[in-house]
């Protein structure tokens, strides 16, 4: 079968390969999966760029850890799947998984079935990105009726976050750039914010929760009340979390998601009742791996990007 490749750290065209390899055979519990599509997410490029282990995040030299398709094949003690079963999962995270490529092997607890409102495309794309946001709503107590805030509303977990929130019933403040507002509105926010308008930033008025899913970003002051909660995807210096302390946010959290094929079905289940979709930002063949983590890298990704495998899947 085919499958990406990595030769070591550098850039994507000068270490990325596709190569010729042997189908994999699945183990007790797990399944087989031929790959229709795999997400790209900034992990990816950073861990490829590094070649080495991402603080708990496995470096493998054979990528990949989001996947949609067929399960092709099950192995021993496996009776929730058979042949033929359209699925999606975040596959092992974060340990590796090696699912860009023509096949993958899944553990079946981490796999769901993919929403049929969905397209291939957007399945692959969606579960590592679909699943941060929930398990960050989950860290930050997110119930309806309250205020959420979700700085970096445009991005893969972002526009996600804005969905899955809105579903809960929460009232969404998200920024991102006044280009993005329409979008921005569709997925649910009542309100947008330019992050680069000081004065309305500063005009936020106090919010229940924060989710921050851009680089060591610090909330508006004003949005950040006694007891507001704030969770991080990517991280926050420590003058940043003594800010926030000092203002009373509680409780303040990093999170690394965590693969569940439980919580891929729910958000599923909120897919097939026309509460959440995955917009794609792009589709890039297999064969152009190299493309498709450039793209990602380049900072402008408005949703998600698609790596096809097999458009036929």
């Amino acid at each position: 079968m085919r499958s990406a490749k990595y030769s070591g750290a550098g850039a994507a065209s000068e270490v990325i390969s596709i190569i010729d390899i042997e189908v994999p055979v699945p183990g007790h519990g797990e399944v087989v999966v031929k790959v229709g599509a795999a997400g790209l997410n900034p992990v990816d490029v950073k861990i490829r760029a590094a070649a080495t282990d991402f603080g708990q995040i496995i470096y493998t030299d054979l990528p990949g850890w989001d996947v949609a398709g067929v399960v092709a094949a099950v192995g021993s003690g496996v009776d929730a799947w058979a042949v033929g079963d359209r699925v999606f999962a975040l596959a092992a995270f974060p340990d590796a998984a090696h699912t860009l490529a023509e096949y993958a092997v899944v553990a079946a607890e981490d796999l769901a079935a993919a929403p049929s409102t969905w397209s291939t495309a957007q399945a692959g794309a969606a579960p590592l990105t679909a699943l941060t946001a929930w398990q960050a709503l989950e860290a930050a107590g997110v119930v309806a009726g309250q205020r959420v805030l979700v700085l970096g509303g445009a991005g893969g977990v972002g526009h996600l976050a804005i969905q899955l929130a809105a579903a809960r019933g929460a009232e969404v403040v998200a920024t991102g750039s006044p280009a993005k507002n329409e979008l921005l509105r569709s997925w649910g926010a009542e309100q947008t914010v330019d992050y680069r308008d000081d004065q309305a930033l500063a005009a936020i008025a106090p919010v229940d929760a924060v989710v921050i899913t851009v680089d060591d970003t610090l909330p508006p002051r004003g949005s950040v009340k006694a007891g507001t909660a704030v969770v991080t995807i990517t991280g926050l210096s420590d003058d940043h979390a003594a800010q926030l302390a000092s203002w009373g946010a509680g409780p303040i959290r990093r999170i690394l998601v965590a693969a569940s094929g439980a919580q891929l079905a729910e958000i599923a289940a909120l897919a097939e009742a026309g509460r959440v979709s995955v917009h794609l930002d792009s589709e890039f063949p297999l064969d152009d791996l190299a493309a498709a983590q450039e793209r990602v890298e380049s900072g402008r990704v408005t949703g998600k990007v698609a790596v096809i495998v097999d458009p036929t899947v």
